[in-house]
């Protein structure tokens, strides 16, 4: 199956999909052979209108999005959504607002173990399982002039220890919360849209209330 994109910039957020995925939104246009001078045009377009959901639908979206990024600096980060049998799942609280553990890949590292450092040092717990990937997420940004996009890899992960956690405060972490989905209004008050997007997004089972 084709895959079907978000990119987001700062709020905003691009979808890059066939006709038939198509999320709601502005509907820039059916775009059937993209060229450079129409990406880059769109780019700058998605960088200054403000609009808050844009879609590009197009015949072949992985193509689409490979010309899409040729126009970034890439850097990749890998994450975990936690889930405990309790029924909790893991969110950290990093420079006042809701987010999920994740980081930066080093060089030679995996994505998946990547991911599982990131959560291991973020939130001081050990002894994940990983169940599966999830979709990606890309988020754009100027830095120093220059146009980045950061890919973010997210694992769904299993954790079987004790609820105690251990916020990595020296990056900027003030909590590491064990939450269950009725909890997760919270988050979406105060969170990234592109975080929002993929708790929205995610499959999260069923909930079971349980004490600490």
């Amino acid at each position: 199956m084709t895959q079907r994109y978000k990119v987001f910039f700062n709020d905003c957020l691009l979808s890059i999909s066939t006709p038939d995925q198509a999320l709601g939104g502005v509907c820039k246009e059916v775009i059937i052979r993209p060229d450079r001078s129409i990406i880059s045009e769109l780019i700058s377009q998605f960088e200054t209108s403000g609009i808050h959901s844009y879609c590009v639908c197009c015949e072949d979206p992985d193509a689409f999005f490979n010309l899409f990024i040729s126009f970034y600096q890439i850097i990749e980060a890998a994450g975990g959504i936690v889930r405990h049998p309790s029924g909790k799942y893991l969110f950290i609280k990093r420079f006042g607002k809701w987010d999920l553990p994740k980081g930066k890949i080093e060089k030679g590292e995996s994505p998946s173990n990547a991911a599982l450092r990131e959560v291991k040092e973020e939130c001081g717990i050990e002894n994940l399982k990983i169940l599966n990937e999830l979709p990606s997420t890309y988020h754009t940004y100027k830095l120093e002039g220059n146009r980045v996009i950061k890919r973010t890899w997210w694992f769904a992960m299993d954790y079987f220890g004790d609820l105690a956690t251990i916020p990595q405060t020296e990056e900027g972490i003030s909590e590491a919360t064990w939450l269950v989905p009725s909890q997760f209004d919270v988050v979406l008050e105060n969170t990234y849209r592109s975080i929002a997007e993929l708790i929205g997004d995610v499959s999260w089972g069923s909930e079971q209330e349980a004490g600490d």
